[in-house]
């Protein structure tokens, strides 16, 4: 996988204007706001049914009667018991509660029912998983020993529920990748999506073909050399089986073979190619067996050989002889119907017999940090597909290369995304998707805003509560308020905006401020071409205002960014000049004050493409804390009592331009926006 999120896809983004049409008058949930905003826990995900009841089970201690689970896998006596330590609960022979488990063949697979009561904690399920699933919950339940009194019965709306990262464009040790099962296992994610290959590196052992490992035949940035012994894969297995996730590894294949090309000095589609990737996939088949990984990822996009059918037939092939089911990209080479299909992109919607994996819009890093979330939340799995959907993969390629691990975390929104995305997998209580909030906040006084707004109340909590010291960058978004106005040819609007008014004549136009609503705020999103001003021109402007309230004079810390710069390569306006906000011409003044930017490192540093995926030169050099506005360091700004006016200037340099402002106080005590006074 490579530039596939930024490939210009124009049917994806013609079909979701089409969208448009569905107002917010239409806007449908399960459940209403009450229900979220009622409950006594913010759970993640939310259950599909339950019924809270007054008052709380004080669990100091606790009686658990393992019958039931006595002959089974150790590993949910194993999970209790750590959530019960973590909680300073004590497991006595006789307390004053209980935790009983029990047997109900008429529960949903992965379901479970929990209920407590004054006597205790009672689980039913009728599987492993269900059980595993049902202590995840209580997990969250508990606080400070007590939990409140509840009955739950829950199961997911889609069995197949995934997250995928990249490991062979950087290396992920295998400390990191147990703490993302981890993470998955805490929100009922199931399925692990390894990237084991790409075009960097090959990070899986071979013995019958040792040099795909060596050091020199990887790209020398990209931790060569580095891979996973079978030992260690096996060891993700069983870590993720523990957990109830099954790995899906993926041999990307005949595409981003680089490191294959130069460590056997052939193509993947020749003749000798295609013999070496029998050897590869049948070593991985013994070393792995069927009952561990009975589905592997052949990858498949992005690529034009000469012989596609011969090829994706043969290897599809070699995967099912093995017992294996088999998925590929889609678009990708052609397949039968009996293969899965994984959707990056809608280019071919039409329909037909596959099952398919929903990936469209989900990728980490292709993502502005505000606006993925409400993407995620109000994108349904699978909308608007007529397919059988078994689910859908969230997606993170960590492209550029990386100093450190950590980094890929860092500059991008993993953990809220997979919390977000738990909740659609699982939940899934938008019954339609909404494609004008995918670039824009719904407007204020709307059912769909005040929907969202409860979400963001839940995340959040799970945001200070179990990922305070882990990045986390989302924050509150219903309570900014702007007003926006334009476009304007070049900076024609810095003279006509000297006299503030509600319209202004301009041209054959007049021009109005229309409301926004948000913390990054959209003139028109790269790809989608969506957004507050989608059929603005290159260089044209718009003006941003907003008003600040305080309760006193104080400094605060702001976080303040221009066009977000896509993690997946290095296209972007590139650094700003000394003295300069925006490489475009973007400026933010503060009670008539201009905000003095950073003192940026590599002052005026461009990419050497505008367009495009970035070259391989400019690829290679990491991403700086500075390059993102959440991860530098926030602006200090100063606010007087009462009113403060914001005011920003938002010029649009190209088309690649991810055109787009961010504005976060990152502590809301004492303030609040108001685009007029009120």
């Amino acid at each position: 996988m490579n530039n596939k999120q930024f490939a210009v896809q124009l049917f994806i983004f013609i079909f979701s204007l089409s969208m448009l049409g569905q107002s917010n008058s239409d806007f449908e949930s399960k459940f209403t706001v009450a229900h979220l905003k009622s409950a006594p826990v913010k759970l993640i995900p939310f259950p599909q049914e339950y019924k809270w009841q007054d008052g709380y089970l004080n669990l100091s201690e606790v009686t658990i009667d393992s019958k039931e689970i006595s002959n089974q896998n150790t590993v949910v006596l194993s999970e209790l018991k750590s959530i019960l330590s973590a909680n300073n609960i004590k497991v006595l022979a006789n307390a004053s509660a209980f935790i009983t488990f029990k047997k109900d063949k008429k529960i949903k697979d992965e379901g479970y029912k929990l209920k407590v009561a004054k006597k205790g904690i009672s689980i039913a399920s009728s599987s492993e998983s269900g059980r595993f699933y049902a202590l995840q919950t209580l997990r969250q339940l508990i606080d400070n020993a007590q939990v409140p009194f509840v009955d739950i019965s829950d199961w997911p709306q889609h069995a197949f529920r995934g997250y995928m990262i990249d490991v062979g464009r950087n290396y992920q040790s295998m400390e990191s990748l147990k703490k993302q099962l981890d993470i998955m296992a805490a929100y009922k994610l199931n399925k692990f999506h390894w990237h084991l290959t790409d075009r960097p590196a090959w990070r899986i052992e071979s013995k019958l073909y040792p040099e795909l490992t060596y050091s020199n035949n990887h790209r020398q940035t990209r931790d060569p050399g580095i891979y996973y012994t079978y030992d260690e894969i096996r060891e993700i297995f069983k870590y993720a089986k523990d957990r109830h996730i099954q790995v899906i590894p993926e041999i990307d294949m005949p595409g981003h073979s680089d490191s294959f090309v130069t460590s056997t000095g052939v193509k993947m589609e020749s003749e000798k190619g295609m013999e070496i990737l029998e050897g590869v996939l049948n070593e991985f088949f013994t070393e792995i067996p069927q009952e561990d990984c009975p589905i592997i990822h052949i990858g498949s996009d992005e690529v034009k050989i000469p012989n596609p059918k011969g090829f994706i037939a043969a290897m599809v092939k070699i995967c099912k002889d093995a017992n294996r089911e088999v998925v590929v990209w889609h678009p990708g080479l052609e397949v039968d119907d009996d293969v899965i299909h994984q959707t990056w992109i809608a280019e071919d919607v039409k329909p037909g017999n596959f099952r398919e994996i929903d990936s469209w819009h989900n990728y980490v890093n292709g993502a502005e940090p505000m606006m993925q979330i409400q993407r995620l939340f109000f994108r349904p799995i699978g909308f608007p597909s007529v397919n059988n959907v078994i689910g859908g993969t969230l997606c993170f390629w960590p492209d550029v290369n990386l100093k450190h691990e950590s980094e890929a975390f860092e500059q991008n929104p993993v953990y809220s995304s997979m919390l977000t995305y738990a909740w659609t997998t699982w939940t899934a209580d938008l019954a339609k998707g909404y494609p004008e909030y995918y670039t824009k906040m719904p407007s204020k006084d709307t059912k769909a805003l005040d929907y969202y707004s409860a979400f963001e109340d839940i995340i959040l909590y799970h945001k200070e509560k179990y990922f305070s010291n882990e990045p986390f960058p989302y924050f509150r978004q219903n309570d900014k308020e702007w007003q926006l106005i334009g476009p304007f040819n070049g900076d024609d609007g810095d003279v006509i905006l000297k006299e503030m008014k509600e319209t202004y004549n301009y041209g054959d136009t007049i021009l109005s401020w229309k409301n926004a609503i948000g913390n990054t705020i959209v003139m028109k999103e790269r790809w989608m071409l969506t957004g507050h001003f989608e059929d603005a021109k290159v260089v044209q402007t718009v003006y941003a205002m907003t008003y600040i309230h305080s309760d006193e004079n104080r400094e605060i810390e702001a976080m303040i960014g221009f066009e977000t710069a896509l993690r997946a390569n290095k296209i972007y306006l590139g650094v700003p000049k000394i003295g300069s906000w925006d490489p475009a011409g973007g400026n933010i003044w503060v009670n008539n004050n201009p905000v003095a930017p950073p003192l940026w490192e590599n002052a005026g540093w461009k990419p050497s493409k505008q367009t495009g995926w970035g070259s391989k030169v400019d690829q290679e050099i990491p991403w700086e804390e500075q390059d993102f506005y959440w991860t530098r360091t926030p602006t200090k700004i100063q606010l007087n009592k009462g009113w403060n006016t914001v005011f920003v200037k938002i010029p649009r340099a190209t088309t690649y331009q991810n055109w787009m402002f961010t504005f976060i106080p990152t502590d809301m005590s004492g303030l609040r926006f108001s685009p007029d006074k009120n």
